[in-house]
């Protein structure tokens, strides 16, 4: 889809004190929806669960010790993840039933002194970004943001302003203008997050608009691009096929925003929509196989950690289930069935065991569907699909999957950037990946997975110093998706993916 301006938001006399209900429920929904709820906090295994991250934020709360260069000893700045991560937990003891520490005065008045002292000395207005765009726009203010909604009014007015302004300073209006360079598809999302959140923390009718108007040009299928095919295929950063990477961030925020949204004045209605639902099974199941997401969708992400694939899998699981509540009966249905089928069929990484120290919200979702005897758990589909403008295929028999990437003149052999997948050389030159169930014969391993692998053709490693050496530096050769872009700044938006 070809960039271009986006139709402003309403504006009109919108006064902070017209929806104080409507931003109540806000406040509500987006605790239950990303912190916790639907669950009992004294049965187990929540209990155990939510008094371990009790004991934690009590002793991240004691340990705080605000200083010139850090917020804990133990965290240097700009410590861009970590830190902002520690106070979300403690919000979230705070915010959380069963934690021990529920509703603590003196736990949010930590969390909103942290806040101030890392937006002071960090995250401060009229800062120059130094690094990765993406840590000053979307991961260091959603996380911020998110743990201030949290603790509500134990943000003073001045530490609410100055969160406020930072926020405005490196996320603007005009970020969500113009939909092209880092502000397509999954990127388009999280600053849409972003801002909603900014609207949530002061009761903003108008943001609150805005961050809902400029999902707009996310909906539609694209021909070129970033964003959903009408083949399932799903691109991020103009070439990368990214099911299992931006995609998924993609469908979780979309999911998101559809559950916090709902009721509310700004609930999500746009027609477009449906292309969400409609990728659940045409875009992300085709990847997901016994629970776990295939490679050949995850970019530069392959190299990140060991079973990065089933902790993609489980985030696929989780965001179909929530996006499920704003669907039809029919689409929750069949998508019910679908991940019991993954979460029964993955017994390598357990989903719920997994989802069980990550998100009690998706734990509780899963729990009661595998739970429930009227909820049929699918089976792996057969059949094969083609995914033409991604250049990727997906062939499925009753017992084993065979999965091929390609490239082409659009889609790149590989992604690497940021230090990641130097050596993806091949991914697109016909690496084939594939497996089959194990029966009864089988030898297992030490692990026991049911997975055995077929392997993963692809020519050999070139020699170092060869045209196809290990990547290095920032851009990366045509053909090669990836490359390294600097911040943008005002409201210039960058010209290269990141």
């Amino acid at each position: 889809m070809a960039g271009g301006p986006l139709i402003p938001a309403p504006t009109g006399p919108m006064e902070d004190r017209s929806f104080p209900a409507a931003f109540a429920l806000l406040r509500r929904r987006w605790r239950e929806v990303t912190a916790g709820a639907g669950f009992d906090p004294g049965a187990e295994p929540y209990r155990t669960r939510l008094a371990e991250l009790g004991t934690a934020a009590a002793a991240h709360r004691d340990a705080m010790a605000p200083a010139a260069t850090s917020l804990w000893p133990d965290l240097p700045f700009p410590s861009f993840d970590r830190t902002p991560e520690r106070l979300r937990a403690m919000a979230r003891a705070y915010a959380l039933p069963g934690t021990g520490l529920t509703g603590d005065a003196r736990l949010a008045a930590a969390v909103a002194t942290g806040l101030d002292h890392y937006r002071r000395r960090v995250y401060a207005a009229g800062a120059e970004p130094a690094g990765n765009w993406w840590r000053w726009q979307i991961g260091v203010p959603r996380t911020l943001l998110d743990a201030a909604v949290l603790i509500g009014a134990h943000l003073t007015e001045r530490q609410s302003r100055g969160l406020r302004d930072a926020v405005d300073h490196f996320v603007p209006e005009c970020r969500l203008e113009d939909y092209s360079g880092t502000s397509t598809a999954a990127n388009r999302v999280d600053l849409c997050l972003v801002m909603l959140l900014r609207a949530i923390l002061r009761s903003d009718a108008r943001k609150a608009a805005l961050a809902v108007a400029a999902l707009a040009p996310a909906f539609p299928y694209v021909h070129d691009g970033d964003g959903f095919y009408r083949d399932g295929s799903f691109v991020q950063h103009t070439s990368v096929p990214y099911q299992g990477g931006y995609g998924v961030v993609a469908l979780s925020g979309l999911a998101t925003l559809f559950a916090v949204l709902r009721g509310t004045p700004w609930e999500i209605t746009d027609p477009g929509r449906q292309v969400v639902f409609d990728a659940v099974e045409r875009s992300f199941a085709p990847f997901v196989h016994d629970g776990f997401c295939m490679d050949l969708v995850r970019g530069r992400a392959v190299g990140r950690r060991s079973y990065g694939d089933h902790e993609k899998g489980r985030e696929i699981a989780a965001s179909v289930l929530l996006l499920g509540e704003a669907a039809t009966a029919a689409e929750r249905n069949r998508w019910r069935g679908m991940v019991k089928g993954w979460a029964v069929r993955d017994t390598v990484k357990p989903m719920l065991a997994a989802a069980e120290s990550r998100d009690l919200a998706f734990h509780a979702r899963l729990a009661a569907i595998l739970r429930d005897g009227s909820v049929p758990a699918a089976p792996e589909p057969s059949g094969h699909r083609l995914f033409a403008m991604s250049a990727r295929a997906v062939h499925r028999r009753p017992g084993w999957c065979a999965a091929l990437s390609m490239a082409s003149d659009r889609i790149g052999h590989y992604e690497h950037g940021n230090g990641e997948n130097l050596r993806g050389w091949h991914t697109g030159s016909g690496c084939s990946t594939g497996g089959a169930r194990a029966t009864a014969t089988s030898t297992p391993t030490p692990s026991g997975p049911p997975w055995i692998p077929i392997g993963c053709r692809a020519p050999p490693s070139p020699p170092a110093g060869s045209p196809t050496a290990p990547a290095r530096g920032g851009a990366t050769p045509v053909r090669r998706a990836g490359g390294w872009a600097a911040p943008p700044t005002a409201c210039t938006p960058p010209s290269a993916s990141t």
